[in-house]
């Protein structure tokens, strides 16, 4: 006789939470399946519990600058692999650079004088007030070196992670604006699966548990494990996101895919 849940569908009883989930789902595209809904109406059991599923990248940036200067090269394109440290995209910053210069000779200037000022008050020529002036110029100076040297870094993007150029948002000799977004990357090796479950498995999404998943494009079956959940539970759906990542190492499976996770059923839906 085959195993039935002590209250196979207690959902079935709150049909605005399924509306309401189903509703959450066609406007984010989660990829749960209503578990409950695979018992039958009798409250049999089955075998096993399928929840849908996508790969996602734990190392995804988008990259952009406040620069405000053309580009003058890129070195990476769509679809090229890049490691850490790499240049990937490089501004004309020369006016920069000549600010800086500028900058740099202010300073120097206002460091002369603050030794002026302080050798004229050891000859009792001078006041404290003005070493006091002098001394604040200098910072002044100093502060407009440091602001353009921190500009001049953004000049070129270098990469943050090993990954792939996903899309490149500018061109050559494109000036873009203010914090636009520049390239985008991706490290394709560092990935995780994101489950939406019901909030009702809560206890039993616990770190370490194993499952089945089946990835849609390739046909293939690889064993994953669960590796934390999200701090909430979604009012709205009563769901909860699952986070898991492969037992083992997972070539050729790329971000976006999706895929059906399988827990074995020798559990109660609560």
């Amino acid at each position: 006789m085959p195993r039935r849940f002590k209250r196979p569908c207690r959902q079935s009883t709150h049909p605005r939470i399924i509306a309401s989930m189903m509703t959450f789902c066609a406007a984010t595209a989660c990829f749960v399946t209503l578990p409950w809904a695979a018992a039958t109406a009798s409250g049999e059991a089955i075998e096993q519990l399928p929840v849908r599923g996508v790969i996602r990248s734990i190392n995804h940036a988008t990259l952009s600058t406040n620069i405000g200067a053309k580009v003058s090269a890129i070195d990476f394109r769509e679809g090229e692999h890049f490691r850490t440290g790499d240049r990937l995209v490089t501004f004309d910053c020369r006016s920069e650079q000549a600010r800086l210069a500028a900058a740099q000779a202010v300073s120097k200037e206002r460091s002369v004088k603050v030794k002026t000022a302080r050798y004229l008050q050891g000859l009792k020529a001078g006041s404290t007030q003005e070493v006091e002036i002098a001394e604040a110029q200098l910072e002044q100076a100093q502060a407009e070196v440091e602001a353009i040297t921190a500009t001049l870094e953004d000049c070129v993007l270098m990469a943050p992670f090993d990954g792939v150029v996903e899309e490149l948002h500018i061109r050559e000799n494109e000036r873009p604006s203010d914090n636009s977004p520049i390239i985008t990357i991706v490290d394709i090796r560092s990935s995780e699966i994101e489950l939406i479950v019901t909030s009702n498995w809560i206890r039993d999404m616990v770190p370490g548990r194993r499952f089945n998943f089946r990835i849609d494009e390739t046909g293939e079956s690889r064993i994953a494990v669960i590796s934390r959940t999200a701090p909430v539970v979604d009012p709205t759906s009563q769901t909860l996101r699952v986070y898991a990542r492969f037992a083992e190492a997972a070539d050729g499976v790329l971000p976006g895919m999706s895929g059906e996770a399988t827990f074995d059923a020798d559990w109660e839906l609560r």
